[in-house]
């Protein structure tokens, strides 16, 4: 059985070594919620407000 996703705010750009993933600051990004729990205990994220949701939304692709 696939793991729940959760939807991440990327606090700061990281590289998660084992799974080989780029994760770029500022984004929102659906992760596996081990993977969140680990990550948010690192710092690395935290649950994306609705602040966060309209901001992502605004910046242009790049």
């Amino acid at each position: 059985m696939a793991e729940k996703k959760k939807d991440a705010f990327i606090i700061r750009s990281f590289n998660d070594a084992g799974t080989n993933q780029a994760f770029e600051a500022g984004t929102i990004e659906s992760i596996e919620e081990g993977s969140f729990l680990n990550y948010r205990a690192a710092g690395l994220v935290r649950e994306p407000t609705a602040a966060d949701r309209a901001n992502v939304a605004k910046k242009p692709a790049a």
